[in-house]
């Protein structure tokens, strides 16, 4: 692909994988709102509970991407660490099984900063207190599931129509275990590239017994057509080697908000 088309067809590619990999966290203030009002007391507890640990752990993640052929696209290892000011947050470690070069860290971390720029995360688009209890396709015993839908204000990032989003509760600790979204229609992202097919699952797993569980693995496969050639792309994004730190934000007391840290 990348051989026809140089020019848009990877970027095309990028844009629609950071589409659905969006960034974890954002830095906006609270309001006065509770965000979760009115959102079943199983899924608001779960949500206040990851949205007060998420932020504040540091983590070192794998990314491995692979294409239609099975052939890896991209091979990362990267540290993120909240503490740290908004412009060394990330690291890129490795690339493609090598030490990352200076000037690979810094456009690294250009592609990172982009994504958190005047862009809502998806917590902030769940409408929590609409919220439907809906049967568990896995039929497991003790998970609640629900289906969110999502926000039209300010919202440019899916058509709410055409986009399912199911979040899965641990019922008797209150905890999340898994956010599900799926793009059930094709939607137009560029000019040139039409999302024909997504599915995004994220995985959050306890990694301290005194906190609540860390989002630690991320799967997302799309199918698209870039200039009307069909494409797939298959990323796993695994989190590893938790270390629980202070945000940065918290120097100038701004925390965090629970939603903000609902995100992929």
């Amino acid at each position: 692909m990348g051989n026809l088309f140089p020019a848009h067809g990877p970027k095309a590619m990028r844009f629609l994988l950071f589409l659905l990999l969006a960034p974890l966290l954002t830095v906006r203030a609270e309001t006065t709102h509770d965000p979760l009002a009115g959102a079943p007391e199983p899924l608001r507890e779960a949500v206040r509970k990851a949205g007060a640990d998420l932020g504040r752990w540091a983590y070192t993640m794998h990314t491995h991407t692979r294409d239609r052929k099975g052939r890896v696209t991209e091979d990362t290892v990267a540290r993120f660490d909240p503490s740290q000011h908004y412009d060394v947050q990330w690291t890129l470690l490795t690339k493609e099984g090598r030490p990352a070069t200076e000037s690979e860290i810094r456009q690294h971390r250009r592609q990172r900063a982009k994504l958190t720029k005047n862009r809502k995360t998806l917590g902030e688009l769940l409408e929590l207190n609409r919220a439907v209890l809906v049967p568990d396709a896995l039929d497991a015993p003790g998970i609640l599931t629900y289906a969110v839908p999502m926000s039209r204000e300010g919202n440019d990032r899916f058509p709410v129509d055409k986009v399912e989003v199911l979040i899965r509760v641990r019922a008797e600790q209150q905890v999340l275990e898994r956010e599900e979204l799926k793009v059930l229609e094709p939607i137009r992202a560029m000019l040139v590239a039409k999302l024909k097919s997504a599915g995004v699952r994220m995985d959050f797993t306890p990694v301290h017994p005194d906190h609540g569980p860390a989002l630690t693995r991320i799967r997302a496969d799309l199918g698209a057509a870039v200039a009307f050639m069909p494409v797939e792309q298959h990323t796993e994004q695994t989190r590893t080697d938790f270390k629980r730190v202070t945000p940065y934000d918290e120097r100038f007391q701004v925390r965090i908000g629970p939603l903000k840290a609902i995100d992929f």
